[in-house]
């Protein structure tokens, strides 16, 4: 039932934004009454949150998966295989996505803490680029900002194709791959 409710709420937010969305709206949109759902949720806010946690995690799964279904073992393919992961992330879960990386961010800021998912998706990134940095794979650098640099390029890719789906784009498959081989080479 949790997350009927939240799967309703993460459409009502994109569509109409987290301050015109009232427990009512949520309720009608899955034709429940209000008071069911706050037999699971106290407020908006904590529906937010619960929203939210659930994304971060499939974000933070879809970025280890993606580097474990890749099969790779030299660090520098690890973590091209994380980047890809991020992009298909966002490919696949646009919705969540659009929360987390895009909409309510005056919401997302109260709400962010170091415990979250999306911070250790940031984590995890940072390791493979210091991983891959001490293999040789990529130039010696400033860690954090290799990696704020790689997070900004993946978060503009996605973010562009999310956003305009009807634009007359190369190829989808090949334009990722080229844009993260395009990363990887700046920085090796």
């Amino acid at each position: 039932m949790k997350l009927v409710i939240i799967e309703a709420a993460v459409q009502l937010f994109l569509t109409e934004g987290y301050e015109n969305v009232s427990m009512r709206k949520i309720a009608q949109k899955i034709d429940y009454s209000p008071t069911a759902i706050y037999k699971y949720f106290a407020n908006k806010e904590e529906i937010l949150l619960q929203l939210l946690m659930h994304g971060y995690a499939i974000f933070l799964n879809s970025l280890k998966s993606g580097v474990a279904k890749s099969g790779a073992k030299e660090a520098d393919e690890k973590l091209k295989a994380s980047l890809h992961a991020y992009i298909n992330f966002g490919l696949s879960h646009p919705d969540y996505y659009r929360l987390i990386f895009i909409e309510n961010l005056h919401q997302l800021q109260k709400m962010m803490t170091q415990e979250d998912d999306r911070v250790r998706g940031f984590i995890l990134l940072t390791e493979l680029v210091t991983e891959a940095m001490n293999a040789g794979g990529l130039k010696k650098n400033d860690v954090q900002l290799v990696s704020q640099s790689l997070w900004s390029s993946l978060h503009g890719v996605t973010s562009i194709l999310i956003t305009f789906p009807d634009f007359s784009w190369h190829d989808q498959e090949e334009f990722v791959s080229f844009q993260v081989d395009a990363m990887m080479k700046g920085l090796s």
